[in-house]
């Protein structure tokens, strides 16, 4: 569904048959529509929590001024829909709309907004887009936009039509790496001398300047960022969790990438699978203008297979992998596509089918760790593609790819590092099992010949099984020592202690020496632990979660030299 609408999310017993309840919601709800004259379109995505309950998520399309209405009109076919099926009392007339019609239509004529109405057509009609909320009605974007009070826009007449228009927008999701690929792309579009704003995990950002902290990767983000008039260039990272249950907040973009898919957050939503999960971030690519692209990354089977499917998109594919000879690349480029990748003599280079652009050597950027930073590589092919296919010039691309470093400034939380008292502290955010195998080579050559301790938790929401894994892609690492942690807010139902425990029990099965575990009560605690444990050359490399800027206020106590640039390790 390409337009507003109101979703419902429904569980059903175990056991229970959800395809009686179903039609009977379908018959109900296309009766109370018919009745109000609105569209009838109806979308049922059917779903288990992965533990024999049966659930569903019951959308329809509303219009944009009557969606409180039409969350109301979904609660009554719900309700309409139990009675049918499972009270025979209650289930005469249960579905039918004719008692709720005048109260329903009051409602309408009460919300009516004939002048926003106006706007939409006006708009609509000179290609420009809408952003509205409870507060504010936007036409346009950024620089090229203006505001009115929701309730109280002016008539069509007296918007500067001529001054609005839309700015170039990149949408960036995935399981792994999205934060760092979106502030690569800002930086980027920074030197092509752009003002770019920027949506992430860890914030809002206009051109590098913070406007607010916090998780802001749903459709509110994209809204402030473009309201603000100094806005030319939007980078929007998009998490799964807003796309199933708010849509993107924008109706089109010039560039998308799924970077990956892993498994993360499986068994949310009723997404419970790898091929379920590609589906739901490729929802970015399918609002990619046909002059656009959308940015693939090929070493992520889950994507590669959505294609193979026969997954379809408005605007072509870039795929991208370190391997020039990845057979998805190959294939690619082969049938002139284009492709992203490191050449044989090792640097980032754009193909379009047999022409190659070689554009700088990943030795010359600093948050590649001359290469050992594999996914950083894949970070930079990535947003080097999205520049690209937003129009930025390819000095642009270089500039802004030599100019970032793994630094507390330019990349907070992730691939951090620190030297306190000749210990190495490496700090980053990797979370979820691939997110801590793509650390093996950087962490690696970090080591040397020294020894490792490693610092992991994992929110309490996973599954069992993806806590296993987590401390089977922590066992791979080869650790010397290893401190577990409770996430304190993020239990979700776990008891405290649980999941270290789980971490704990998984190592100790693999061969890990229960001597050379412990606990740590929080992430202060277990950098306060390892540098008691480790000697001058050791590398403590922790998994930081919630107390980045406590453990960074304890590394400055600690007199840290912080980032010490591309290769840290003591001769």
């Amino acid at each position: 569904m390409g337009g507003p609408g109101a979703i419902a999310e429904v569980a059903f017993d175990a056991g229970e048959a959800a395809g009686p309840v179903l039609a009977a919601w379908r018959l109900a709800l296309t009766a109370a529509l018919d009745a109000l004259g609105w569209p009838v379109e109806l979308h049922i995505r059917q779903h288990d929590d992965g533990h024999g309950h049966p659930g569903a998520d019951l959308v329809f399309a509303a219009p944009p001024d009557h969606l409180y209405l039409a969350t109301d009109i979904n609660d009554w076919a719900i309700q309409a829909a139990n009675a049918t099926t499972r009270d025979a009392v209650g289930a005469a007339g249960a579905g039918d709309p004719a008692r709720q019609l005048p109260a329903w239509r009051e409602t309408i004529a009460h919300e009516q907004q004939p002048r926003v109405a106006a706007l939409r057509t006006a708009a609509a009609a000179r290609d420009l887009p809408i952003l509205a909320d409870d507060d504010e009605l936007t036409i346009g974007h950024g620089r090229r936009a203006v505001s009115y009070p929701a309730r109280l826009p002016p008539p069509p007449e007296a918007v500067p039509w001529d001054s609005l228009g839309r700015v170039p927008i990149a949408l960036i999701t995935g399981t792994n790496g999205k934060t760092t690929t979106a502030r690569l792309l800002a930086r980027i579009a920074l030197k092509a001398g752009f003002t770019p704003g920027n949506t992430s995990t860890d914030g809002m950002s206009v051109a590098e300047r913070p406007l607010e902290a916090g998780d802001w990767t749903g459709p509110s983000a994209a809204r402030t960022v473009l309201r603000h008039p100094e806005v030319d260039l939007a980078v929007l990272e998009v998490a799964r969790g807003g796309i199933l249950r708010r849509g993107l907040g924008v109706d089109r973009c010039d560039a998308a990438a799924v970077l990956n898919v892993s498994a993360d957050h499986l068994g949310e939503y009723g997404i419970h699978d790898l091929a379920a999960m590609a589906s739901v971030k490729a929802v970015v690519g399918s609002i990619v203008a046909p002059h656009g692209r959308v940015v693939l990354g090929a070493e992520s089977p889950p994507l590669v297979d959505l294609v193979a499917r026969g997954h379809r998109f408005p605007a072509a594919i870039a795929w991208f992998a370190r391997d020039e000879h990845h057979p998805t690349l190959a294939a690619h480029l082969a049938s002139g596509g284009e492709a992203w990748f490191v050449s044989a003599t090792g640097r980032l280079t754009r193909g379009r089918g047999d022409h190659r652009d070689e554009l700088v050597a990943i030795a010359e950027l600093p948050f590649c760790f001359g290469g050992a930073a594999s996914h950083n590589v894949r970070n930079a092919l990535a947003a080097a593609a999205l520049a690209s296919a937003l129009g930025l010039p390819d000095p642009a691309i270089v500039a802004g790819l030599r100019s970032f470093h793994a630094s507390v400034s330019d990349n907070p939380g992730r691939a951090n590092l620190a030297i306190v008292a000749g210990v190495q502290v490496f700090l980053d955010f990797a979370h979820n099992p691939d997110g801590i195998r793509s650390l093996h080579g950087l962490l690696t050559a970090l080591r040397g010949p020294r020894r490792l301790l490693l610092g992991i938790g994992v929110a309490g929401d996973r599954s069992d099984e993806t806590i296993r894994d987590l401390a089977r892609a922590a066992h791979e690492l080869a650790p010397d020592q290893v401190i577990v942690r409770d996430l304190e807010h993020y239990l979700r139902g776990r008891e405290p202690g649980e999941v270290p425990a789980l971490l704990r029990d998984e190592l100790i099965r693999l061969g890990h020496p229960a001597s050379a575990l412990t606990t740590a009560s929080d992430e202060v605690d277990l950098l306060r632990r390892g540098l008691a444990w480790a000697e001058p050359g050791d590398l403590v490399a922790i998994l930081v979660h919630v107390e980045r800027d406590e453990i960074q206020a304890e590394l400055r106590r600690l007199g840290a030299i912080a980032d010490p640039g591309p290769d840290p390790r003591p001769a």
